[in-house]
């Protein structure tokens, strides 16, 4: 993998990235949908799907979107360990994953495997994309977001040149235990005080704008200082305690000079979260608003509950724009 300097080579454009696995394919292709309708459908966009799920989303490798096997992109010891920890997950069942990822939080690290489940690796994969990129600008865009027909290049791009970083500062005591507990343990990483009077970043959704070379200068600087590969540096932090969107902001807060920084907050750009929706049709209703207020976020974050922790399904708020995805330009 291209982590040196041949790696560093920029273009202008924009690369998107999205990590997923089999149960979100429903999730990723209204998201494609609404990349399509938007001004952001020509970039191109680095799907990671888990190995074993490689022919659930073969449909979409076509245009600019590449499906990448996470065997391909991660070292052959991650991917192994991931494969480990999945057949646990199986054999555990759902509850018992659980209560071993909980007990890993409360551990920190017992039972080891837990750390090599999808959504650990998910991390690591996200930052390897953005790692190995030609094009300066990577964009992490989860299943989870809804691309509303009035976003284009100029929300995930700084005018004047500089590293963009789109955040959302509050108190830790208002940010939720996870938020604190990742920005904390970032703070950590990089031996930095973490002070409970200045304000934290409390934004986890996506989009999230990585910028490679700033990636590339942190991984270095990880390996550097601990004299391992940066993904094992990662994958050896506390379970559930660290973040990828986290580490790399205590990164750039701590070592960049922050007049190369734009650090961008406001309803305008910053995505907005439609979360535990008592109906599908509350959740379709709130999308044709925001698709009409050109004004408003041009993103959005479906995080839909029910009772039972079962997710909405797309077709269940907005099967409109599988049958007609023209409707929402």
């Amino acid at each position: 993998m291209g982590w040196g300097e041949a790696a560093a080579a920029t273009t202008d454009d924009i690369l998107l990235v999205t990590p997923t696995w089999a149960a979100d394919r429903a999730h990723f292709a209204l998201m494609r949908h609404s990349i399509e309708a938007s001004a952001l459908g020509a970039l191109r966009h680095e799907v990671i799907v888990q190995s074993e799920d490689v022919d659930v989303f073969a449909d979409f490798a076509r245009g600019p979107v590449r499906v990448r096997a996470t065997a391909d992109l991660l070292p052959a010891v991650v991917e192994e360990r991931r494969v480990q920890a999945l057949r646990r997950a199986q054999r555990l069942g759902h509850r018992g994953t659980q209560w071993a990822g909980s007990l890993a939080l409360r551990t920190g690290g017992f039972p080891q495997w837990v750390g090599y489940t999808g959504w650990h690796v998910q991390q690591i994969s996200k930052l390897a994309v953005a790692a190995e990129s030609r094009c300066d600008t990577v964009v992490v865009v989860d299943c989870d977001v809804v691309v509303l027909p009035h976003a284009t290049a100029a929300h995930l791009r700084d005018d004047q040149d500089r590293i963009l970083c789109l955040h959302d500062p509050c108190r830790p005591d208002r940010i939720g235990t996870k938020a604190a507990r990742w920005n904390r343990q970032a703070h950590r990483l990089f031996q930095q005080p973490f002070d409970p009077r200045r304000d934290y970043d409390g934004a986890f959704d996506t989009p999230f704008v990585f910028h490679a070379p700033t990636v590339r200068r942190m991984l270095r600087h990880l390996e550097q200082r601990f004299r391992q590969p940066w993904w094992q540096v990662l994958l050896n932090q506390p379970v559930r305690r660290w973040s990828e969107f986290a580490t790399y902001r205590a990164y750039i807060k701590h070592f960049l000079p922050q007049d190369a920084v734009r650090w961008r907050q406001g309803p305008g750009v910053t995505t907005t979260s439609i979360h535990r929706a008592p109906a599908a049709k509350a959740i379709r209703a709130a999308l044709w608003e925001m698709m009409r207020n050109t004004a408003g976020p041009p993103f959005v974050t479906v995080h839909s509950v029910q009772a039972g922790q079962r997710r909405f399904q797309p077709c269940d708020y907005a099967p409109w724009w599988f049958e007609a995805p023209a409707r929402a330009g």
